[in-house]
């Protein structure tokens, strides 16, 4: 029997099978969250010109050097800057310019007085610190120059990097096109979540999750239904589902008389079913269903989660894992990487945070994904990890 593979062999092996989904172009106000495809390339500077970052003065730094709180410089004020208008006139030595936070910096002037730090005067100002050069001036190209590459391709864009797209006159992103992800559950027992289970059934939660994580990265979840356990509604919701550009199935991958997924999923691709040294979510199946990829998760609400989480987030595949400390003892099974639901609990400044078991941890118990806010990978090789030790954690939000 072959060896069960590695969480890591196993992400390798689906990302490597992977093509990417063309890009398309999107307006700005669009494009939150999406994914870039091409990089942007500053074609401005900015600023565009030296502006004061306070209300104040505008001055040289020079002729307040001696400035101090009992002997204050005194300087003529010559005129106003504001906001939207060029200064009319250059600055003179010896002398001083009101100006308001954002208005350009007059020429010849080098550096910017508080009001807070002077008497407010208005035709004379008596500066009372000797602030240094460059002082309350934010600077030509201090923040971005023409040709800085300010965003790389994979970015997956935020509110603040659309600020900064919309101040280069960037108004449309070329990004990753949304992968639409056909979301199928099997199973006579299952039920939609509008009806209430009669006996024997259980409602099926399984969709709603993956439906959802999905949408959270950054997919069209493609909701096909619950497909019952025949040949036939199965090979119809996957005909369905194949029009998409993923197919994440949850549950019938099994050998049992009424599970056929592998049978007809082998019948109109291929399907390869593969067992990773983890828990919870050690079965997996994985092929294509008319050359469309296919991932086929496990059945338990638990697992099928978690196995969503480590396998089927193809764009910035995986969040970035972050190290804690165990507040309690946790056991886990020997040879197996083990992915505990936990709490984190953030300690004094400088501390790594504590993490914390959620409670019970099988594979059916939804409870333990509602109050985690994190995954705790625990490593394949030991069964107990005591208080205090160092791991790994997966940030669920």
């Amino acid at each position: 029997m072959t060896a069960p593979l590695s969480v890591a062999a196993a992400q390798a092996r689906i990302l490597a099978a992977l093509t990417p989904l063309r890009s398309e172009r999107v307006p700005l106000a669009e494009a939150l969250g999406r994914v870039l495809a091409a990089p942007v390339v500053s074609r401005r500077t900015l600023p565009p010109f030296a502006n004061s970052a306070m209300d104040g003065y505008a001055v040289r730094a020079a002729d307040i050097a001696g400035a101090a709180e009992g002997s204050p410089v005194r300087l003529p004020v010559r005129g106003e800057s504001r906001a939207g208008v060029v200064p009319s006139r250059r600055l003179e030595r010896g002398t001083a310019m009101r100006i308001m936070t954002g208005a350009p910096l007059p020429e010849g002037a080098d550096t910017v007085v508080r009001h807070e730090d002077t008497d407010n005067g208005r035709e004379t100002v008596a500066v009372r610190v000797a602030a240094a050069h460059g002082t309350s001036v934010r600077f030509a190209g201090e923040d971005m120059r023409s040709g800085d590459r300010v965003l790389a391709p994979g970015h997956r864009l935020r509110a603040g990097d659309l600020a900064a797209c919309a101040a280069l006159g960037e108004v449309w992103l070329e990004v990753g096109r949304r992968p639409r992800v056909a979301v199928l559950s099997t199973g006579d027992e299952l039920v939609e979540p509008d009806r209430e289970p009669g006996p024997g059934q259980i409602v099926d939660s399984n969709a709603v999750s993956v439906a959802a994580a999905v949408r959270e990265a950054g997919g069209d979840p493609v909701r096909l239904g619950i497909a019952r356990d025949t040949v036939v509604d199965l090979r119809r919701h996957l005909e369905e589902g194949s029009r998409c550009d993923l197919v994440v199935s949850s549950a019938g991958v099994s050998v049992g008389d009424h599970d056929h997924v592998r049978d007809v999923v082998a019948e109109m691709g291929r399907l390869d079913l593969w067992r990773v040294a983890m828990r919870p979510g050690k079965p997996l199946a994985v092929g294509n269903v008319a050359g469309v990829p296919f991932l086929g998760l496990p059945g338990n609400p638990v697992s099928s989660q978690v196995t969503f989480e480590l396998f089927a987030r193809a764009t910035r595949p995986h969040r970035p894992r972050s190290a804690a400390r165990t507040l309690e003892p946790m056991e886990k099974p020997e040879g197996l990487e083990t992915f505990h639901r936990g709490i984190l609990e953030h300690g004094r400044h400088g501390e790594l945070p504590g993490v914390r078991l959620t409670g019970a941890q099988g594979s059916g118990i939804l409870r333990s994904m509602v109050l985690a806010d994190c995954l705790i990978a625990l490593p394949a090789e030991g069964s107990l990890v005591p208080a205090g030790t160092v791991v790994e954690i997966i940030p669920l939000s």
